[in-house]
């Protein structure tokens, strides 16, 4: 079939998709940086404050609450901005707005964060969270618009290849921001990185953040969508509802909400595995910090091996089938990683890495398809809400989850606890998910009659 007939038939194009996946390549490049070498920065900087002593309890427990401020962030400000962005009018369309002011406003914040770790004692914690508190206030702002890209270019039934891609660009962009201390070290900074400035590492990804985004905006045909009509009704729709009065029948709100439970159980456990694995690495594991990252970023390999596949088996084999394989590969390895430390092993570069890479595999197969099943829950009219209200639920988790792990890490003097309470959240999350009646497929009879309009308004 010629390439032509081929994109009118999936009714997007995989060339424009890949380009706009790089606003979500973006995000994971930010907070890949974030999440890796913030919890050094937290942990030297605490343990550090002159005459103030904390216990290690203390430590662990604030470090862990701080790196919740973005997912507090997100769970308050997504869906109100994932909402904003469904009634947005611009001559670059709904979303792209949000990514022109947010990422460049972020790039600066984010250099910021590693120069305020500069100033010694008290008041550089203090300084460090106001940049911090910023930094995540802004990127909260834009999160949820990016998101929404996807299912705004990609038809209903398309929607789980359409996020394969996406997870595939954000794998490799996850994979350039771990390869960041490497790549820098190669250009003469490692002394500097080995003693902890990591300010090189920041600066490095906030311009490769910044190149992202002019890509995007070059590359990607944005439609002026001043003069749509329909989006009036949708924005006219969402004003009259709330999470708690949804105009759905009382099956589909019940799936909703147990798909946001299994979501609150999936995201406490990535995010509190992703949070800690440095800490659990270096600390329970005697590795080096680059060793401990060079282990994450062989693992993300395992995310962008199986993005496409993992798209066309949701598709074909079903997106809640698709999602319980991946529970259970991730409950397998959390299993595995928490009995390592049993084992006597004297080296567990291999194991884990090993392990994180299956790892990977296993946790794109529900990433790829949980936001899918969300989507077509809602129904396209409400896309950017349910994109806000698969953020509540993800990121009260990512709020609850981190601190919860720290204390219980400080209670029990072990972050093999880590391991355990992953495995205990993956179970969780297999059990909701069976129950889960709606989402695999969309409301046929709104997605053409929307598609039509969408189209016409392009045309004007």
């Amino acid at each position: 079939m010629p390439k032509e007939n081929q994109k009118k038939k999936r009714g997007y194009s995989t060339g424009q998709l890949v380009i706009a996946s790089l606003g979500f390549g973006a995000v994971m490049v930010f907070w890949t940086i974030y999440n890796s070498f913030v919890p050094l920065i937290l942990d030297e900087k605490l343990s550090n404050l002159g005459s103030i002593v904390l216990s290690a309890t203390v430590v662990s427990t604030l470090t862990g609450f701080i790196m919740t401020i973005d997912n507090f962030f997100g769970l308050v400000f997504q869906p109100i901005f994932g909402r904003k962005s469904d009634r947005m009018r611009s001559r670059y369309g709904k979303r792209m707005p949000y990514l022109l002011v947010g990422v460049p406003v972020c790039a600066v914040l984010f250099v910021l964060i590693p120069l305020m770790g500069r100033i010694q004692g008290i008041a550089g914690v203090l300084a460090m969270m106001v940049v911090i508190i910023c930094f995540n206030f802004i990127m909260s702002t834009w999160r949820a618009p990016c998101v929404a890209i996807m299912p705004d270019i990609v038809p209903a039934e398309y929607q789980s290849d359409g996020n394969a891609i996406v997870n595939m660009v954000a794998a490799v962009a996850t994979i350039i921001a771990t390869m960041a201390a490497t790549i820098l070290g190669a250009m003469g900074f490692k002394q500097a990185i080995s003693e902890g400035d990591y300010l090189s590492v920041f600066v490095f990804g906030a311009l490769v953040c910044v190149l992202f985004l002019t890509i995007i905006l070059f590359f990607v045909k944005w439609p002026d969508n001043r003069k749509e009509q329909l989006a009036r009704t949708a924005a006219a729709l969402e004003k009259k509802e709330s999470l708690r009065h949804l105009n759905l029948p009382s099956d589909v709100k019940k799936s909703m909400f147990i798909m946001m439970l299994a979501l609150f159980c999936i995201s406490g456990s990535s995010d509190g595995f992703g949070t800690y694995f440095t800490l659990y690495a270096t600390k329970l594991m005697d590795m080096e910090a680059a060793t401990a990252t060079l282990v994450r970023t062989v693992a993300t390999l395992g995310g962008v091996l199986l993005a496409v596949p993992a798209g066309i088996m949701g598709r074909r084999l079903g997106r809640k089938k698709s999602i319980t394989i991946g529970l259970l590969v991730v409950a397998a390895c959390h299993g595995l990683m928490f009995l390592i430390p049993f084992t006597g092993i004297t080296s567990a570069v291999l194991p884990l890495t090993v392990l994180n890479f299956v790892y990977a595999m296993g946790f794109i197969l529900i990433n790829i398809n949980t936001l899918p099943i969300m989507l077509a829950i809602g129904g396209k009219k409400r896309f950017g809400a349910f994109t806000g209200y698969y953020y509540t639920a993800t990121f009260t988790a990512a709020v609850v989850c981190p601190t919860l792990i720290g204390f219980l890490v400080g209670i029990t003097g072990t972050y093999n606890t880590v391991q355990a309470f992953c495995l205990i959240a993956m179970v969780i999350a297999m059990i909701l998910v069976a129950n889960v009646k709606h989402g695999e497929k969309m409301d046929e009879e709104t997605e053409e009659a929307l598609a039509e309009a969408v189209e016409a308004a392009k045309e004007e």
